[in-house]
């Protein structure tokens, strides 16, 4: 399974190599050398988050970004609120 890249992982991605003179002695980045492992940044706005997914009729997905548009919210808010009332009509809370 692949997983999609997030244009922040491009941002502090490694320059590609360029061709070495000849004659020049090879060069190790110092990234290569490292040992660390880090994972790809998350945007400040996911951090503490999990991504839900959830697969809808075109017709929905059309009227649920018309309606957070209309209304001034991203689909991410219109949908937390439409999770937030349905948690509240099953007797739960967040």
């Amino acid at each position: 399974m692949s997983r999609k890249g997030s244009l922040l992982a491009l941002r502090d991605r490694e320059p590609a190599p360029t061709p070495e003179a000849p004659g020049k002695a090879a060069t190790i980045p110092a990234a290569a050398n490292s040992t660390s492992t880090t994972s790809s940044p998350t945007a400040p706005s996911r951090q503490g988050k999990m991504g839900m997914t959830g697969y809808f009729s075109p017709e929905m997905s059309f009227a649920m970004h018309m309606t957070a548009r209309k209304n001034g919210m991203s689909l991410q808010d219109a949908m937390g609120d439409a999770f937030n009332d349905w948690l509240r009509k099953m007797g739960e809370s967040p």
